[in-house]
């Protein structure tokens, strides 16, 4: 670890990493921007979480060693020879990336992490904001819109924090990959040039795309609360991508995964796979 602290290490950085010219850097890199965050060693300090874990083929275990110390949102990249070896992480670099591109994840999944976060103590200081909605239909058309949105709703349900956070990357997936036709590819390399957020702006004010709205709607009964997102875009072929989820080389999205294991009951995909219905099965007396 770089530096020695007497509080317990929050929010770590773990990296494991072959003896390459490209760790040498990625190292020395994230130590200058990240200081004490920055764990090197094999093992982690007692009592520390991690909130990005950056592995190589040869240690690709400690992707899942450092679920058992997660910080929250735990973030992981791999950096492999052969991204079909079938360790999971939210994103797959191969071994020939430039450094430039490895700090421009490094500072996604950091900011993924810091919204996650934030979204989850904006539902905390909010939960007695509003009453229960029983029934309801919004519609937005950019990503902070949609955060706000998945905040709202999310204080109506039960697990309201985890809700708020895969209630929030379905949205963001309407608007993202439905509405504005960013495909993960195109997201990979635009993650890795650091320009994301501008390229959503730019597509938001661009007219083939400014008109497209997301429908999302809410009704909760006694026993199950179902909501259903609808976009504008083109669908995409979702009994392939649920059947097929072989790893690859790239951004692999996080956002239909997370959400199914946070926050829903089920999760199921319609029509040409722009619309999708999330249910969360509630309690017999009905509170949540």
């Amino acid at each position: 670890m770089t530096g020695e602290t007497t509080k317990t290490l929050s929010d770590a950085i773990w990296v494991r990493l072959d003896e390459t010219p490209l760790a040498i850097a990625i190292r020395q890199s994230l130590v200058e921007r990240y200081g004490e965050l920055v764990v090197l060693e094999a093992e982690l300090p007692q009592g520390a979480t991690v909130g990005l874990v950056i592995a190589d083929d040869a240690h690709g275990g400690e992707i899942g060693r450092a679920a058992d110390h997660n910080a929250g949102a735990l973030q992981s990249i791999l950096i492999t020879d052969d991204p079909t070896t079938g360790t999971r992480a939210d994103f797959v670099l191969h071994s020939d990336v430039d450094l430039e591109s490895v700090m421009s994840v490094v500072r996604s999944t950091k900011d993924f992490r810091d919204q996650v976060m934030s979204l989850r103590a904006d539902v905390a200081r909010r939960k007695s904001a509003i009453g229960t909605i029983i029934n309801g239909q919004f519609v937005f058309r950019t990503l902070d819109e949609a955060r706000n949105l998945a905040t709202m709703v999310a204080l109506a349900c039960p697990n309201s924090d985890l809700v708020a956070v895969g209630l929030q990357e379905l949205l963001i997936n309407a608007v993202e990959h439905g509405n504005l036709e960013i495909d993960a590819a195109l997201k990979h390399d635009l993650l890795l040039e650091g320009c994301w957020r501008e390229e959503v702006e730019a597509r938001l004010g661009n007219p083939a795309f400014a008109h497209r709205v997301v429908i999302f709607s809410f009704k909760r009964s006694d026993r199950i609360i179902s909501m259903t997102i609808q976009d504008e875009g083109d669908g995409f072929d979702h009994v392939r991508y649920l059947a097929d989820m072989r790893p690859m080389d790239g951004y692999r999205g996080r956002g239909i995964a997370m959400a199914k294991d946070l926050a829903f009951s089920s999760l199921t995909y319609l029509g040409a796979g722009n619309i999708v219905e999330a249910t969360i099965l509630l309690p017999k007396d009905g509170r949540g």
